[in-house]
């Protein structure tokens, strides 16, 4: 294998290691996000634009389901 392709494979493998560390800080951050809304929502804290924002379809308050992240058990 020549120095080059060695090369291309390891900045291949950089990258792709680059996705998966920044998509697993994007769904921490998420979390985050979505347990500081729920708590301003409970101290009632939270501007009625972000409430509208968070609420589904259903006429119901989850930041959780609109935020496309796991609710802590």
């Amino acid at each position: 294998m020549s120095e080059l392709e060695d090369l291309l494979r390891q900045r291949a493998e950089i990258e792709a290691r680059i996705l998966e560390v920044r998509a697993s800080e994007i769904d921490r951050l998420k979390f985050d996000l979505a347990n500081i809304a729920y708590q301003l929502r409970e101290l009632n804290a939270l501007p009625k634009t972000l409430v509208a924002a968070f609420t589904d379809k259903a006429g119901t308050f989850n930041v959780y389901r609109t935020m496309g992240v796991k609710r802590p058990q």
